[in-house]
């Protein structure tokens, strides 16, 4: 397996082993830069281990709230 993927073909390694991320989130955390890339012309090219390891530290907790949406209470 390449080290540097493109965006699309990370993309497609993800859904060929049943990570379940999206095309779109996984472009937010490269633009953010918690995934480490490379712009190479006009293609990104995303580290596979470095996404390996994003996912591996960053879980949630059982005691975290899985959505950001805020009870209103009147």
């Amino acid at each position: 397996m390449k080290k540097m993927n493109s965006l699309n073909e990370t993309f497609k390694l993800c859904k060929e082993h049943n990570i379940g991320i999206s095309r779109r989130l996984l472009l937010t955390l490269v633009n953010s830069g918690e995934i480490p890339s490379v712009k190479a012309g006009r293609s990104l090219l995303v580290n596979w281990e470095g996404l390996m390891t994003f996912l591996d530290t960053h879980t949630l907790n059982q005691d975290e709230p899985v959505s950001r949406i805020r009870k209103i209470t009147a």
